[in-house]
């Protein structure tokens, strides 16, 4: 997969002279369109269109030297994200040279390039743009982990011959590259620090080998985006749009569907964002299914180490000094996550309970984000699950008849079930429900036991008033409980605590977030 060597097979200078002028364009913009160049294409923005053209290029991981590969890819990459983003892709323009030498759009000439006409969006509208704005919000980040999932699950699963990116080998192929893509950049990636990386990935890979050649057969090789960071997701119409997916090699597309989330995941979790990542696995994972969660943080690491060396080749393209030693710097970054990403880490579980509006939800969701490995704990809501098993949305309320005992034992059921599943996993869990009956919390400290595994619970402890401050104040949250059920709840009582300890959960979020975390010798 070298980013190193590239050669010019053919002139397209008179496609780009066509596409940079204004007049050739029906209707012609206001302005000469901008052109944007990149390793593999040429990018005109004309009004509201932006027109796509593939450079005559011949990368060893991506050939486009040919007119006819640039036909075969131009079209590939139309079907390929117009199952993502069919409002986006239009269609496919021909430019052709006419009997007297001019060039036109969809002329009865010879064709000479295929371009890929597209909707325009704005820059602003990139999830990369809005990260770096401060713009990123978790409600955006749940929609966008849905459109993942959403996409995942429409993709049609590979057989084993068409997989090539996905399984042992695949990962065997992508870790063997990174090591011969660090020793080819030594100045600015250390042996000893590489060779123990890539060490620590084999051990890894070793490991998983059986699940990962499982997961192919069990049908979660897809052909997938391959290219899914923060960048090549926009929103469109106000909805998280995922586009520019990889057409051009099927050993980056054709992989398993974790593999292809976790790019997104390390891109979140780089730019410094763990709580939007952690939001993202769990919005993800919203509906269980941890069978494959042993293979995330290998996945994460290859990803964040393939984005280390991307950036090193893509600072020695560039002259603008500050551009260079920016994207040098998100090398480093991003080879320490790598690094940070595949360490061992020991699951834990942790119970949180409390009354309604004690801020059980609020401290679980900012304390998941702090526990290992990356992108931190299985976060297990009962009143999302309890929404999810009457095939509700998380906000969608529901009938008194779904708060039944029977129906709060299924919740319970399910919430110790896929517990058990994330901790085997490896994950990290915290369970956060109302965990008012004895029989409950004892229920959790015996699964700890049962797998072996730490185990810390909290009460939160909060005034009826503070509780029914906070329920008032709610909006677009997956708690149905009113102020009367809070009261009701607390005329019952919670009952001897046993080892839970009681956190006074009164004053600000923060507060509570730290006094749990020191409880938990987190930093």
């Amino acid at each position: 997969m070298s980013h190193r060597t590239m050669e010019e097979t053919e002139d397209q200078s008179a496609a780009l002279e066509f596409l940079a002028l204004a007049k050739n364009y029906d209707p012609p913009p206001d302005e000469e369109p901008v052109h944007i160049a990149t390793h593999g294409s040429h990018v005109f923005l004309a009004g509201d269109r932006a027109y796509k053209m593939k450079r005559a290029v011949s990368f060893p991981y991506m050939d486009f030297g040919t007119l006819e590969r640039r036909k075969t890819f131009t079209e590939a990459e139309l079907t390929l994200n117009s199952r993502a983003a069919p409002d986006l892709y239009l269609g496919i323009r021909r430019l052709t040279r006419e009997k007297d030498g001019a060039i036109a759009f969809d002329g009865p000439g010879e064709t000479i390039e295929y371009v890929l006409e597209m909707r325009r969006f704005e820059q602003d509208a990139l999830l990369d743009r809005m990260a770096e704005d401060g713009k990123l919000t978790p409600e955006l980040i749940e929609q966008t982990a849905d459109r993942i999932r959403a996409f995942h699950n429409a993709a049609e699963s590979l057989p084993a011959d068409d997989a090539l990116g996905a399984g042992a080998e695949g990962m065997r192929w992508v870790i063997e590259e990174n090591l011969e893509e660090f020793a080819a950049q030594p100045e600015h990636f250390h042996s000893v620090e590489t060779a123990a990386y890539t060490a620590h990935a084999r051990e890894a890979l070793a490991q998983l080998t059986p699940l990962l050649d499982a997961r192919v057969e069990a049908g979660h090789a897809k052909h997938c985006h391959g290219d899914l960071h923060l960048r090549n997701i926009c929103l469109i119409d106000g909805e998280p749009t995922l586009f520019d997916g990889l057409e051009f090699n099927p050993r980056f597309a054709c992989i398993d569907t974790l593999y292809d989330l976790a790019y997104f995941l390390s891109d979140l979790d780089i730019r410094g964002l763990p709580c939007l990542a952690n939001l993202t696995f769990n919005r993800y994972f919203i509906d269980g299914g941890y069978d494959g969660l042993p293979c995330l943080p290998l996945f994460l690491s290859t990803r964040s180490a393939v984005r280390a060396k991307i950036m090193v080749s893509g600072a020695e393209a560039q002259e603008d000094p500050s551009i260079r030693k920016a994207m040098l710097e998100q090398s480093r970054v991003s080879f320490q996550a790598a690094q940070r990403q595949i360490e061992p880490a020991t699951p834990v579980l942790i119970g949180v309970g409390g009354f309604s509006g004690s801020g059980k939800s609020t401290l679980a969701q900012a304390l998941a984000q702090s526990l290992s490995p990356p992108p931190g704990a299985v976060h297990l809501r009962s009143d999302v699950i309890r929404k999810r098993l009457h095939g509700c949305a998380p906000t969608e309320r529901l009938p008194a008849a779904a708060y039944s005992s029977d129906a709060s034992a299924k919740v319970y059921s399910t919430m110790l079930s896929r517990a058990a599943e994330a901790l085997q996993a490896g994950y990290s869990v915290i369970m956060d429900a109302v965990n008012d009956r004895p029989a409950d919390r004892n229920a959790i400290t015996a699964l700890a036991q049962s797998l072996s595994v730490p185990f810390k619970g909290f009460w939160l402890d909060v005034t009826e008033e503070v509780m029914a401050r906070r329920i008032a104040g709610r909006s677009n949250d997956a708690s149905d409980a009113t102020e009367t059920v809070m009261l009701a709840q607390a005329q019952h009582g919670h009952g001897a605590l046993g080892d839970w300890e009681k956190i006074n959960a009164g004053g600000t979020s923060a507060a509570t977030l730290a006094i749990v975390k020191s409880r938990l010798d987190l930093p």
